[in-house]
């Protein structure tokens, strides 16, 4: 057995509907999550650079100095990222 990979069916693969709106899904999760500790925090969703992956990503981050101060003390977003299981 003989196994062929195009070079651009992974990329096209990570830039699929289905694939981003479940990162994005994710992100609202422990955006959610973190945001019941109080402060607001953000989402976010791009593709990376295509050397040589280029794979789509999700990243929730703090908006305002509350979040800032609640993250720093009490590791808001790592204790959220649970949620996006």
């Amino acid at each position: 057995m003989k196994i062929e990979f195009k070079s651009g069916a992974f990329q096209e693969l990570r830039r699929a509907p289905g694939v981003i709106a479940d990162l994005d899904r994710r992100a609202r999760r422990v955006q959610k999550a973190a945001e019941a500790d109080g402060g607001k925090y953000v989402t976010g969703s791009r593709q990376g650079a295509s050397r040589p992956q280029g794979r789509w990503r999700a990243s929730v981050v703090t908006a305002d100095y509350k979040a800032r101060k609640s993250n720093a003390k009490n590791h808001t977003l790592i204790r959220a990222l649970d949620s996006a299981r």
